[in-house]
């Protein structure tokens, strides 16, 4: 008996039912492995987060003592009037500023990097404070240029948390010490940390530099912190309590960064107040303002004139928010160099945000009408400029973009109309643009 064979039409139909099998298992497969590199990715997320913590609770509960720059910048300065003290205010200013150094969240090179006495080719996202023009401006806390007082940091870094990139760059060990090796009254710069070197490891160091990359910054910053960490609080990690697939140098700059399971720096966020969570109120997203808008509301950050306004955890008593203080009408003597007032805003409230973070709603201060139910405030009249005050709540921010690789946050130098598929934006103003 002669066996029949396989028809084409058979054969076809039996490479398309295996076709279908193999994609559903290779989607299946592709499914696990995203499920895997999320978990993978939340794990090491949260291992940091704990970590951080624990650090910033320990950190906070350290009474930073006040400069005498911060009791100026602090008090009341009323014209024809003596000088109003407000030791409270001045706590927080030093707290402020303390924190700030203990827990940089990123940094920039700053140009080409050169071995002389006090030149520092980082700076952590520091504003000078002083007139002097040079490296002086930016020794910590606030004041200590004026002398007198021990300086615990420079360029917005305490030298403990600075030693963690400087050391992973290349200096010599006089670089990060802490001390003033040669008595020129810089600590840790550059000049000390080329020291001991030759000229071909210095020039290795400014290879690296040039290297950098702004996007790994700010994980690089995290690993300083938790990993290189120096002075009194240590680090929070060894090394190798982390595997290769969680930590690397993506850039070649030396500075190795926390990357998530797609090969990306992980972000790190000290203060995020523009952040809008369950638990922060921040910058509204695109479902508030479109809703403040159908309600006829001036759009913000609050819903209703009941709801609970955010308090800074480190200003309970909103000292900083005090009228007499943050408003010019009365606070309107701010001595020379410390801050200049812009409309109803002191110039000591400005020096501080310029500093530290912002002590006002972006919405607001696009608007001539001020919101009781929306804004921070709950005025009703806008004569004193008080209406666009507002206190923030925050806590540090540690996240990874995901499989397309793009943080849900803003980051510089992208162009976010060119990437997002969707047709209308939210504006500072709360105005909706479409394009």
């Amino acid at each position: 008996m002669v066996r029949r064979g396989f028809t084409l039409i058979e054969l076809i139909i039996v490479i398309v039912i295996i076709g279908i099998l193999m994609a559903l298992i290779l989607r299946a497969a592709m499914g696990g492995v995203r499920r895997a590199e999320e978990k993978a990715t939340i794990a090491l997320i949260a291992k940091l987060e704990t970590a951080m913590t624990d650090r910033v609770d320990a950190l906070t509960n350290y009474r930073a003592e006040p400069t005498p720059a911060h009791y100026t910048m602090a008090a009341l300065h009323h014209r024809g009037s003596k000088r109003i003290e407000c030791v409270e205010r001045a706590q927080v200013i030093a707290q402020f500023d303390y924190l700030r150094s203990v827990f940089p969240d990123v940094f920039f090179v700053r140009s080409t990097a050169v071995a002389i006495p006090g030149f520092y080719p980082v700076n952590f996202a520091c504003a000078a404070f002083g007139v002097a023009g040079n490296a002086t401006d930016y020794m910590l806390p606030l004041g200590a240029n004026a002398g007198g007082i021990p300086v615990r940091g420079m360029y917005g870094a305490a030298f403990e948390v600075s030693a963690g990139i400087y050391k992973q760059l290349g200096y010599c060990p006089k670089g990060y010490d802490g001390s003033d090796n040669n008595g020129d009254g810089y600590i840790d710069d550059m000049f000390e940390g080329a020291m001991d070197l030759s000229v071909a490891e210095v020039v290795v160091i400014r290879e690296r530099l040039a290297r950098h990359k702004h996007k790994t910054a700010r994980s690089e910053m995290l690993y300083a912190i938790l990993v290189e960490g120096g002075g009194l609080s240590g680090a929070s990690f060894g090394p190798n309590d982390f595997t290769s697939k969680e930590v690397q140098d993506t850039d070649g700059d030396g500075l190795l960064e926390f990357v998530d399971a797609w090969g990306e720096p992980l972000q790190y966020y000290r203060w995020p107040i523009l952040f809008r969570s369950d638990t922060q109120k921040g910058f509204p997203d695109l479902a508030k303002l479109t809703d403040d808008v159908a309600a006829g509301r001036t759009p913000g950050p609050y819903s209703s004139v009941y709801e609970s306004r955010e308090q800074n955890p480190l200003d309970p008593n909103q000292t900083l928010l005090a009228p007499a203080w943050w408003g010019s009408s009365f606070n309107n003597a701010v001595p020379a160099g410390y801050g200049t007032a812009s409309g109803k805003i002191s110039g000591a409230a400005r020096l501080f945000m310029g500093h530290f973070m912002t002590l006002v709603d972006p919405i607001a201060t696009t608007g001539t009408v001020a919101s009781n139910i929306t804004f921070w405030d709950r005025s009703t009249g806008t004569d004193t400029g008080y209406f666009v005050r507002r206190a923030y709540y925050s806590r540090f921010l540690i996240l990874s973009g995901g499989p397309d690789k793009l943080p849900g946050v803003a980051q510089l130098g992208v162009n976010y109309r060119a990437i997002d598929d969707r047709s209308s934006f939210p504006l500072a103003s709360g105005v909706i643009e479409s394009v």
